[in-house]
Order: C-alpha cells, then structure tokens, then sequence
C-alpha cells in the first residue's frame, strides 16, 4: 500500500534539516506538511527504530554508518529507483568521493544521499595553542597538565566515544577487551576531572573559547566552531589530529546520509524529498542553516560551490578541508560502544553529583 502524497511526510534528521528555511519549499510544492523531529544519537536512534515501530517515519537524516551497516541489513531502509535522481554524481565534490560511497549497499544498490560532512575533532583558539602543534598532540592534549581547567567537552556522546579510544590509542571500530574498556573509562574520568566546563551546546563552548575561558574544546569540528568563524572569530579553529590508531588516522569525519525507509505504506514523498535535497537552492541552505557554515556533497555543481562567499569558504576552513579529511577515519559502529557508553554516562554522572559542570 502506498500513502496519498497529500499525507504529511515525517523526517527524523539531526538539526537543520528540520528547520523552515529547508523544508518550506518543499511543503509549499506539494502542498503538504513535514513533520521533523530532530535526533541527538544516532546510535540511540537507529536502536530506537530498529526495536520499535518505525512506521511513523519516512525519512531518515542520520550518519552514514548507521544506513548501510545497521538500518539497511534489518531491512528498514527503502532501496532508491537510481534513474529516479538521474545522474548526480557528477555533483559531488571530486577529492571527497568516499562520502559518497556510504550511499550504496554492499552490492552498490543506491539506499541514500549524502549532504553534509566534515572532520568532527577538536576546536582551538590558535592564539593559545598553535595549530601545527594542536595537530601533533591531538587529544593528547587534555592529559597535558598545562591546559587543566583550560579546557571543555562538548558532550556529543558518540563522538566522545571515538576520541576517548583514540586518545587511549585504542581503534573505537575494533571488539576491546574488558581491560580495555576500563582504560577508555579512566580516560573519560580523566577529561571531566580536569575540564572546565561540559555542555552538549556548541555555542556555550564556542562562547568560553572566545572569553578566554578555555583554550580548546573536544569533540568539535568546522561544522560547530563555523558560526564563531563567520562572526570575525577567525582564530578559533577545527583540528584534525596527525596521526592515531586507526590505521594511522586519529580523528574522525562524518557524513550525513539521508534516506527513505521501508514501511508498507511508503510515503511516495519520501525519494521525492531526497531527490529535493540534492537541487542546487536546497543544497546551499543545507550548508548555510541555523547560522552554521558546513561543505556539502553538492559543492562539485559550480552554482553551488559559487553560493559561498570567500568568508563562508573560510568560516569551512576549506585550504585545509581535503587534507584534514584524509587524516580521518569515517565514522563507523563501535562494537563495544553500548558498554561504553554506560561507563562514559556513569563519569559523567559521578562529576555532576560533585557540583561540576551543574
């Protein structure tokens, strides 16, 4: 059965793409709602879909881990008709093709799209800390005692997940032992022992770094620290880390992938709604939502690469973007990241009962 393409059409995305400025368009044109609610975990949300009943969701903006290794094996996520989006890849930026790859199944069946992405590593304030040497020492840097008290966690679970591994030299996409796992939880106790402040607002960090209350923030990237950049904060930086154990990588970069789920009354809004994300004009207020400056995949069509301004283009940091990229890893499943995750949650429990961070 196939819903009326007059029914209202339900996204879950992460934030921007549950805003007017994206979905009015889209709403006007087919005379339709949109229904968004925005998701703050993607592994939380894709158990949540996984275990539960999903029906009430069309679309799915999540990263792109979570669509072809987790959602599409339980058969939650629609295939695409490719001649329905015709040829686009020809729009993706060329040096960052590998984004594009989490679009396609193991067989190469196309299951999404792919927007939004960039490294998502740590945020200095280079009048402190210089970036060569920042890049050197990575996460390295919240051990070291000149910074203590100098310091924030943005507390974006997972990915404080992945930067607790690395800065344990331990590769997050790999099965760790018990022993292991202990030393990723003394590392979380260390971070919230030494930080100064731990927020799950970016902007609450980014505020700290331009008072001069901090030096540096982890996790962080371009797509956080970019409306500080945008306001004249030029020297507050995304970071990439040199080097690691992931391969030789140490930091991480995420690609969003937006897709369509199966259900028995799929919505035929939903490859629709992709298919609108990829037009130039929806692309460029992807990169541009909420006051944020972040790359999209769509920066290879040249009326969307010319949509930024040269400040926007340096909001991205984009001399040193593909490079940056290259040192990371793309986002992945952790193995042992439920377990994980309840040792990072009881830390952070046991600092706040102190009356940190309160």
């Amino acid at each position: 059965m196939t819903r009326s393409t007059l029914e209202p059409l339900r996204l879950l995305c992460w934030e921007g793409y549950d805003t007017p400025a994206l979905l009015d368009t889209f709403k006007r044109r087919h005379g339709i709602e949109v229904y968004a609610k925005t998701l703050l975990s993607d592994a939380a949300t894709a158990i949540e879909l996984a275990n539960a009943d999903h029906g009430q969701w069309d679309v799915i903006n999540i990263n792109n881990a979570y669509v072809r290794d987790y959602l599409h094996p339980r058969g939650l996520i629609q295939p695409l008709d490719e001649s329905f989006f015709g040829d686009f890849s020809n729009s993706t930026l060329a040096p960052f093709e590998r984004q594009k790859t989490w679009t396609r199944d193991m067989d190469g069946a196309l299951i999404g799209v792919c927007q939004r992405f960039g490294p998502f590593n740590l945020v200095v304030n280079s009048a402190r800390i210089d970036v060569c040497s920042a890049a050197d020492q990575g996460f390295a840097l919240a051990a070291d005692p000149a910074y203590r008290r100098r310091f924030g966690i943005l507390e974006y679970e997972d990915f404080n997940l992945f930067h607790l591994c690395i800065a344990c030299s331990l590769n997050p996409f790999q099965v760790l032992s018990a022993e292991q796992e202990s030393d990723v939880e003394e590392m979380a106790r260390s971070w919230y022992e030494s930080a100064l402040l731990a927020n799950d607002d970016h902007h609450v960090l980014n505020k700290a770094l331009i008072d001069g209350e901090i030096d540096f923030y982890l996790s962080g990237g371009v797509y956080t620290v970019s409306p500080a950049r945008l306001a004249g904060h030029t020297n507050l930086c995304a970071i990439t880390p040199r080097s690691g154990p992931i391969d030789g990588r140490g930091g991480i970069v995420f690609t969003e992938i937006t897709s369509a789920l199966a259900r028995p009354d799929a919505s035929p809004l939903a490859p629709m709604f992709l298919n609108y994300l990829l037009e130039p004009e929806t692309a460029i207020r992807a990169a541009f939502v909420q006051g944020t400056c972040n790359p999209v995949a769509q920066m290879g069509q040249p009326q969307v690469f010319n949509a930024f301004s040269a400040e926007q283009l340096k909001a991205i940091q984009w001399d040193s973007l593909l490079e940056d990229v290259s040192r990371c890893a793309d986002y992945q499943i952790m193995p042992n990241h439920d377990s994980l995750l309840t040792r990072l949650r009881g830390v952070r429990a046991h600092a706040r009962s102190l009356g940190k961070f309160s």
